[in-house]
């Protein structure tokens, strides 16, 4: 006794939360619809639709919408309510969640539908409303037969239907292979029977916003007018009977692909691979051929034992297609810094320095350079300037060592962060001034496919999504959306690529020349000490391998020549070179400070504001003789769909 009370109970508590307050969310569902269709002898249709509501919550209205095509009529509109054979009155206001008296229904002829809006009041209970009209022009009249084809059920139904019936009644009795009969789609779970005077069609589960349409076709001869039907001259069944098998074998044909793509896994990745980043690769490809590929120049010589221009080496690495980042920056920098020492604005002068170590306990002294103004140096180019303004700033305060350098720029991180910019921008004036790259709109092109991809993929998906069914899917539907979902990845790829312009910019015949002599001689500074060639014999000649290494970013190489080769007279001489006393080509003042150097110029330039941030650039049925549903379908008329509120 206990027990059965406590499941009472506990069922009372369920019901309880399950039911949504008056005061609160409301709602309807549609537990059945049946629909009834009279051909009359006339062709047109009668057409009669009985649809059950059930509310919770309150309502007073209810509508449906009726599309039409052009030529299609409707007329001789009646609403009824079963329960007290309520005769609803016209006149009411047919627009959507107005008020009306109850018992009342309204008509809105729109441009390509008709609305029948009805009113009631309704409150937590089932209501059941019959719709009435005649449809004039959806019938085909053929030499040989009549083609009704309808939408029993509409596609714009907001809620599922559990539940439709429907009818086609004849104008009188057929038999033999001129009365066919087909439900639509076969994705819907339903049936369809063919009897002597009536064709029938049952459905369930029908998911909102899906249609049933159901196909009718029997002798001309049945119906003595065609008035209500819109007339095609000549014989009409086998054109029928072809396009409803043509549907059944494209849907057929869908399913097989379907389930050939799923045992076949292998392949089918390789697919979805290629179609993920086939399309971007190939669009990349042909921007590449016409306007990323450099020019041919014949130049053909390994090496470059000299500097082959006057190139400043803030430009030799833009020159190269060189990443853009902190550190190559600061590298062009550091390189246009011993520049400037080498040409004699600047002074530079070996020292020694005390420096810390082992968190302070120990003391050590270290080779370094002192830094004053020079006496010479010429005329600044513009691209220097920023370098020069930076410089000359710590040195106000007299000479600075070359260690302690970065120090005093961070010091002041606001203003010469300000300078670096200009320092980066005076390199990208410099570029257009010289005009090494070819017009072209090849980054305009890699530019305006990403939305591309991006828009076409969510097009796709839509498109797709709206008619795919995961119980039968289409193998239209499953392209558009595997098409679709492969234009994000191929979005993701152009991204990649629009920031490397060596795949859509190409310099002029002139630049890629002196391109391809600059690349000579930076693999001549990156092979220098392996290669049993004569050193240079001018002190110049080396401090300009070490400017133009600093700028490649492979000063270490260059040192390391210089404590094998360089003569002992010349490095006596030399302002940025010194190998101090121990032979380690990484101890001297040079190379103990250009790492440091290049570091701290890419750490002191950066705004403390961002200064922890780096950057870079079942069966179916075609016979019509009953059955399963089959394929095909949405070409019939009527459907629509409604609501209440």
């Amino acid at each position: 006794m206990f027990r059965r009370a406590s499941r009472l109970l506990l069922l009372t508590l369920l019901g309880a939360a399950l039911l949504p307050s008056a005061a609160g969310a409301k709602g309807y569902s549609l537990p059945l619809a049946n629909v009834s269709v009279t051909v009359a002898p006339d062709s047109s249709l009668l057409v009669r639709e009985e649809i059950l509501f059930s509310y919770y919550g309150a309502f007073t209205g209810a509508y449906r919408d009726i599309p039409l095509r052009p030529g299609e009529k409707l007329d001789r509109i009646s609403v009824v309510e079963e329960q007290g054979n309520r005769i609803y009155r016209p006149g009411a206001s047919a627009e959507l969640g107005s008020a009306g008296a109850p018992d009342t229904f309204g008509v809105a002829r729109l441009p390509d539908r008709v609305r029948i809006v009805w009113h009631y009041q309704a409150a937590d209970e089932a209501r059941q409303f019959m719709i009435a009209y005649r449809l004039r022009g959806v019938s085909v009249a053929y030499d040989d037969v009549v083609d009704v084809d309808l939408k029993v059920w509409g596609d714009q139904w907001p809620v599922a239907l559990s539940t439709l019936g429907a009818s086609v009644a004849l104008p009188g009795a057929a038999r033999g292979p001129r009365y066919r009969v087909w439900g639509h789609p076969q994705r819907v779970e339903g049936t369809v029977e063919r009897r002597p005077t009536v064709a029938l069609l049952t459905a369930s589960n029908v998911p909102p916003k899906q249609f049933v349409e159901m196909r009718v076709v029997f002798p001309r001869r049945l119906v003595s007018s065609t008035a209500g039907a819109r007339v095609v001259r000549g014989p009409g069944l086998e054109s029928i009977i072809a396009e409803e098998q043509a549907a059944v074998e494209k849907y057929e044909h869908g399913r097989r692909n379907v389930r050939d793509a799923l045992d076949h896994l292998p392949r089918t990745i390789a697919y979805l691979l290629l179609l993920a980043a086939g399309p971007a690769l190939l669009l990349i490809l042909l921007v590449w051929l016409v306007y990323g590929r450099e020019p041919r120049t014949g130049y053909d010589r390994e090496y470059e034992q000299e500097p082959p221009t006057h190139l400043p080496p803030a430009l030799v690495p833009a020159l190269l297609h060189e990443s853009k980042s902190a550190v190559s920056v600061a590298l062009v920098f550091t390189a246009t810094l011993f520049d400037l020492i080498q040409r004699g604005r600047y002074k530079a002068t070996p020292v020694s320095s005390e420096q810390k170590r082992w968190s302070g306990e120990r003391t050590e002294s270290v080779s370094d350079l002192e830094l004053q103004r020079g006496a010479a140096g010429g005329e600044l180019r513009q691209v220097e300037k920023p370098v020069a303004e930076v410089v000359d700033d710590v040195l106000d305060e007299g000479p600075v060592l070359l260690s302690r350098l970065q120090g005093r720029i961070a010091a002041e991180r606001t203003e010469n962060a300000r300078r670096f910019v200009r320092f980066q921008s005076g390199i990208s004036t410099e570029i257009r001034k010289r005009k090494w790259y070819v017009p072209g709109s090849g980054g305009r092109v890699l530019g305006w496919s990403i939305p591309g991809f991006i828009v076409s993929g969510i097009v796709l998906l839509v498109i797709g999504g709206v008619g795919f069914n995961s119980e039968a899917p289409a193998w239209g539907d499953v392209l558009l959306i595997v098409f679709g979902l492969s234009c994000f990845p191929n979005a993701l790829v152009l991204i990649v690529a629009a920031f490397n312009v060596r795949l859509w910019r190409k310099r002029s015949l002139l630049a890629q020349v002196e391109a391809e002599r600059w690349a000579a001689f930076r693999r001549y500074l990156t092979d220098f000490p392996r290669l049993q060639e004569a050193p240079p014999a001018t002190l110049e000649l080396w401090e300009r391998y070490l400017v133009y290494g600093i700028s490649f970013g492979i000063a270490g190489q260059v040192l390391a020549a210089a404590h094998l080769q360089m003569p002992q007279e010349l490095h006596d001489q030399s302002s940025i070179y010194w190998i101090s006393a121990n032979g380690s080509p990484g101890s001297g003042a040079s190379a103990l400070g250009i790492e440091r150097l290049v570091g701290g110029f890419a750490s002191a330039f950066t705004p403390a504001a961002s200064s922890s941030s780096s950057s870079s650039s079942s069966f179916s049925s075609s016979s019509g003789f009953g059955g399963s549903f089959s394929g095909g379908g949405g070409g019939g008329g009527g459907g629509g769909g409604g609501g209440a509120w």
